[in-house]
């Protein structure tokens, strides 16, 4: 494999791309911080600045994650529209209700979708042991989009203290160029004063 090492610390990249989707698939199952599971592979793909198999896998990993906490937020969306009264009411076996009903499906639901996942992470994990450059179905679709826009921000945030010393040395050579026109003009005006008295002392002499 040609990128076989990672930037970061000199890991082995298959390693870093292991990382990268367990990382991911551990926050997607906690309840309160799911749905920014994708930010742990996206630090890894900003952080990464060698190898190119680690990016393409992470960039993978964080459409991965967007998508999944999309599903999730719209699918809670749905649920407190639809049930808003069943949406915090636990499941009690004793007490069995419609809303309770309504729960433990919509909670089965849930969890049916973080197992799919779960699936998908752990086989990609396992091509991407062994240097296979997997891509999901569907979800590989939107890598390549994805990955320019990215590319463009962090080009463009490398850019700007370059272009801003640039506009800055502009600025500077521009005030340069103002003072010496000014004292070309002050040396103009000298002469011309030295000329107008040279002209009168010759009128009076006459």
């Amino acid at each position: 494999m040609k990128d076989n090492k990672s930037s970061i610390s000199g890991i082995d990249a298959n390693i870093i791309v292991l990382l990268g989707y367990l990382g991911g698939l551990f926050l997607s199952w906690i309840t309160s911080i799911n749905y920014f599971a994708w930010l742990f592979p996206l630090v890894i793909y900003i952080v990464e600045k060698k190898s190119e198999f680690v990016k393409e896998q992470m960039a993978q990993a964080t459409v991965l994650y967007i998508t999944t906490s999309m599903i999730t937020f719209i699918f809670n969306l749905i649920w407190i529209i639809m049930f808003p009264k069943s949406y915090n009411v636990g499941l009690n076996l004793n007490n069995f209700s419609g809303s309770t009903l309504v729960v433990s499906t919509m909670n089965i639901l849930s969890v049916t979708i973080t197992v799919l996942i779960s699936l998908i992470v752990i086989i990609t994990s396992m091509k991407t042991w062994y240097y296979d450059n997997y891509k999901i179905p569907v979800i590989s679709f939107f890598v390549p989009p994805f990955r320019d826009l990215l590319e463009k921000i962090i080009n463009n945030r490398k850019n700007k203290p370059k272009q801003d010393m640039l506009e800055n040395n502009n600025n500077e050579n521009e005030s340069k160029e103002d003072s010496i026109n000014l004292e070309e003009i002050d040396v103009e005006t000298d002469e011309k004063k030295e000329i107008k008295s040279i002209n009168k002392k010759g009128k009076k002499k006459n």
